[in-house]
């Protein structure tokens, strides 16, 4: 990464517009994942929710006489109900939310892969590759506003909603959560919703830039994504979120690739940098908690 900053083409305007462009769709994913693990959960199917909600709305749009914005709510409902599925799945059946999006994550990928074969889909609508592609005075990506305005709304919701207070207050103490009355199996399952909800979001804007889709889409996202939100600083376990933090790890992520690709490093290769990054974010992490543990029982 040294030798990238060192390369006069990686603080070029055009490439930081690229950057900020790469990482708009994994800050609505983090997002997502951000509620989802600050009520101490983890979402590991947001790539396949992506790809499943992609592919009804691309197969839907080239296959039927359907309007294209009207494809992309459905892409939207679709991805709330795989994210509903998930709820259920680990609130009803009791399922480690590990294990249940593990599951998920499978299952949803090979309903893709089903769906849509080894068949690509492009030239969609200009409707539809607006979000991805279009730019505002020329210049600012409109994928990048709508990241930056999704990242607010979320910390409003964070801060100022009981949807927000409720997930913190869930992930921090589950069984003291119940004992306050609060709705413990609901507002868990709104929080895979509304990162199911975001996932169908970055499949229409990420669809749009590229203007095609295939049936390996989204595949590794939720790595990455799940790194954005431990780099930005929300508890592993749950309780504190940090959504902001999110929108700056998605960025670093998207820099460190940027940066590797630029050094004409070979794909692998970058994901072992991703992984580097997730080990260290985690050690500082622990870390940090450790210090912290330390400096309140040396008060008390």
């Amino acid at each position: 990464m040294v030798m990238a900053f060192q390369n006069p083409a990686f603080l070029s305007l055009p490439n930081i517009r690229n950057i900020l462009v790469d990482a708009s769709g994994y800050i609505l994913l983090a997002v997502g994942m951000t509620f989802v693990i600050t009520g101490a959960g983890i979402d590991l199917s947001v790539g396949s929710t992506l790809a499943l909600s992609g592919v009804i709305m691309g197969m839907l749009v080239k296959h039927t006489p359907i309007d294209p914005i009207l494809a992309m709510v459905v892409c939207l409902a679709v991805g709330a109900f795989l994210g509903l599925v998930n709820g259920l799945i680990i609130t009803k059946l009791k399922m480690p939310d590990f294990i249940g999006t593990l599951a998920t994550m499978i299952a949803y990928r090979g309903i893709t892969l089903v769906i849509v074969g080894g068949i690509v889909l492009y030239g969609f609508p200009k409707s539809m590759v607006y979000l991805g592609q279009a730019r505002l005075w020329g210049i600012v990506p409109v994928c990048v506003i709508m990241a930056i305005l999704v990242v607010v709304v979320a910390d409003f919701l964070y801060k100022r909603t009981r949807f927000g207070r409720y997930t913190v207050a869930i992930g921090g103490n589950r069984r003291a959560a119940i004992h306050a009355g609060i709705p413990v199996t609901r507002y868990k399952i709104y929080t895979y919703i509304f990162s199911g909800f975001l996932a169908a979001l970055a499949a229409i804007m990420l669809i749009g830039r590229l203007d095609s889709y295939h049936g390996t889409f989204g595949t590794g996202m939720e790595i990455h994504t799940i790194a954005a939100v431990i780099i930005g600083g929300t508890a592993l376990y749950g309780g504190i979120g940090r959504l902001w933090g999110s929108l700056a790890g998605a960025i670093l992520i998207a820099m460190v690739i940027n940066g590797m690709v630029l050094l004409r490093l070979q794909y692998f290769w970058q994901q072992v940098a991703v992984g580097g990054v997730i080990i260290l974010a985690v050690m500082l992490y622990t870390i940090t908690g450790l210090r912290e543990s330390r400096g309140v029982g040396g008060m008390g």
